[in-house]
């Protein structure tokens, strides 16, 4: 009699340990789906300057001004140190020639600068990269002032960001490309294989 309420207890136990894993694997997806909502920290680098910001600061200026675009997936810190983040966003900044065929130089800075009211064509290029891998870049033409005080140098970044890591930007457009591309052509690997006869 002694042995049947143990084992009985024992079953009840049993029954309560299953119940109680149960409930806590219906649990945990909502946790894991929270952490996978967390955003990337992307590092922000210059890998070239821009008049009217210090080389060392414009790091700083690009993480400030690349949360203007307002993403909720993406948060943005300044690189610090010469080593490349996995996780990073490389800006390039290049003047452009001017309508008239004129090379730009920094000799001419003041007489052209006087032609378009101190404001100058310029290529802002960012590149992406995840885990270490180049994924995409954006690159766009913009006409700005220069320096940390420029609406329009802000406001380019911005669009740059946007472009790149929006909603509707190249890297969404690039993953929405891939899955496409794996529906339509499924891995060999996941195929089940067959048994040849002998």
């Amino acid at each position: 009699m002694i042995k049947c309420k143990k084992l009985w207890h024992r079953l009840r136990f049993g029954h309560s340990a299953l119940v109680l894993g149960l409930i806590l694997i219906a649990t945990v997806p909502p946790f894991a789906s929270i952490n996978a909502a967390e955003p990337i920290t992307l590092k922000v680098e210059a890998t070239s300057g821009l008049l009217g910001v210090h080389h060392s600061a414009l790091s700083r200026y690009l993480a400030m001004h690349m949360t203007d675009a307002g993403l909720a997936d993406w948060r943005f810190e300044a690189a610090e140190g010469d080593v490349a983040a996995r996780h990073r966003v490389e800006w390039m900044f290049r003047l452009n020639p001017y309508a008239g065929g004129e090379v730009r130089n920094l000799a001419h800075t003041l007489a052209s600068e006087r032609r378009f009211g101190g404001h100058r064509p310029i290529t802002i290029e960012a590149r992406l990269y995840l885990n270490g891998q180049y994924q995409t870049l954006v690159e766009i033409q913009a006409i700005v002032r220069g320096g940390p005080d420029d609406p329009d140098l802000a406001a380019a970044v911005a669009k740059v960001t946007d472009d790149l890591l929006g909603p509707s930007g190249a890297y969404r457009a690039i993953k929405t490309e891939q899955r496409r591309l794996s529906a339509l052509y499924p891995m060999r690997g996941s195929e089940p294989r067959r048994r040849h006869r002998a």
